[in-house]
């Protein structure tokens, strides 16, 4: 069974693309344009991956963070237009493996999840 992402941002577009590259590396992908909507996928399906955004429509991203990680391990990207070192420190405090700031790369992403699966693969 393919590894599962859940991507949460209110960009539609950046988020179908993001889904639609994350399928190219073999993920299965869903996305959500709110806290709500990340809320019923998470329900749906518990991710491998969540790449959140930092503010959405209906809630903060980095409040979210604590939030999905009580559902089961996962590795979470924040994923954001805004470069804050403090954020950044507070995310990976929060649990996050990373904080990428927007425009990231696919290599970068590819970078974050390959630590993550060999990290996993290491737990296991």
């Amino acid at each position: 069974m393919s590894p599962h992402a859940v991507i949460v941002d209110d960009n539609l577009e950046s988020s179908e693309t993001l889904g639609i590259l994350l399928e190219l590396e073999g993920y299965s992908a869903a996305t959500a344009g709110t806290l709500r909507e990340a809320r019923q996928r998470i329900a749906e399906h518990r991710p491998d991956v969540l790449i959140l955004d930092r503010a959405l429509p209906d809630g903060q991203g980095m409040d979210f963070l604590t939030e999905a990680l009580l559902q089961g391990p996962m590795t979470v990207v924040m994923l954001t237009g805004t470069s804050d070192p403090g954020d950044a420190a507070e995310a990976i405090r929060r649990g996050a493996s990373a904080y990428l700031v927007k425009p990231a790369t696919i290599d970068q992403l590819k970078e974050v999840l390959d630590r993550a699966s060999q990290a996993n693969r290491q737990a296991a």
